[in-house]
Parts: C-alpha cells; structure tokens; sequence
C-alpha cells in the first residue's frame, strides 16, 4: 500500500470528531450521575419490604395517606411513606428497583439534551480557539522565517 494514502489529509477533522465524541460521553455519563443521585433505591424501603413486621404496611393500598395509620416500628417507617405517598407505589423489591430505574431514564432523557448542548458548544468553541492560535502562530512563523534566512544570508556575505 502507498504511504501516502495511510496518511491522515484532515487530522483537524479528526481532532475535532474525538473532541466531540469525549464531549458526549462526559455529558451522558454526568447526566447518568445526576439521574442516580436524584433518584437512589433507598434500603429502608426494601427493608420494610422485605420484613414481616411490615405485613399490614405492605397490604394498605398504595397513596392511602389519610386512610392508614403511621406505623411506630422503626423499619416500617420509610416504607408506609413511600407507600402512602406515591400513587403507584408496589409492595416488592423487584418492582420497586424496575420503577426506580424507569425514574432514572425517564430523567436521563429529558435533560440530556440541556447537558449535551452546552458541552458540545465548550468543546466546539475551544477547538475553534485552538485553531485559530494555531493558524495566527504558524502565519507569524511563516513571516519570521524569511526574514531570519535574510540576516543569515547577510551574515554569511559578510565573513
């Protein structure tokens, strides 16, 4: 194969491509982190979930707040609130990590899109930046270079 057509023409094109793709992934792995944080599966819950002191929390039915009595164990606590508070709120580990992870996604995907473009836009406007000092760094080169192969020409007629 010629060596020249392994040669990369464009290697601005492709500084630019990983720029973009590291741009992405750090805003979908931030975002990702963000949905986690707002949305953690609490172990009190799973616990009351899975203890049998907790056998009449786990039969009331779900978003019943005023219908139902707070519960004085201490482990039945986090669970009565989650199940009193949310509508749709289930009684088994299962589930409950399923509705967990769907919270996630469901905020992953709505403000990925308000992570990504202010992330793209940095790393564009500072490729852009680094271009540009490069191009008016090697355009001053340029005009130097002539005038040092000058004095070197003057320096060498003179000895």
């Amino acid at each position: 194969m010629d060596p020249i057509s392994k040669r990369n023409t464009h290697p601005w094109l492709t500084r630019l491509a990983r720029a973009t793709v590291l741009g992405a992934v750090l805003a979908i792995g931030i975002t990702w982190a963000g949905s986690i944080a707002d949305h953690p599966i609490d172990t009190a819950i799973t616990a009351g979930m899975t203890s049998p002191a907790c056998a009449e929390v786990r039969a009331m039915a779900a978003g019943s707040l005023l219908s139902a009595s707070l519960p004085n164990n201490d482990i039945c606590r986090s669970f009565f609130l989650y199940r009193a508070t949310f509508s749709d709120a289930t009684n088994d580990t299962g589930t409950y990590a399923a509705s967990v992870m769907q919270d996630r996604t469901d905020e992953f995907w709505q403000l990925i899109g308000y992570v990504a473009a202010p992330s793209l836009v940095v790393v564009w406007t500072t490729f852009l930046l680094a271009a540009a000092a490069s191009s008016l760094y090697r355009r001053r080169e340029q005009r130097i270079a002539p005038r040092q192969a000058h004095t070197n020409l003057c320096e060498a007629t003179r000895a």
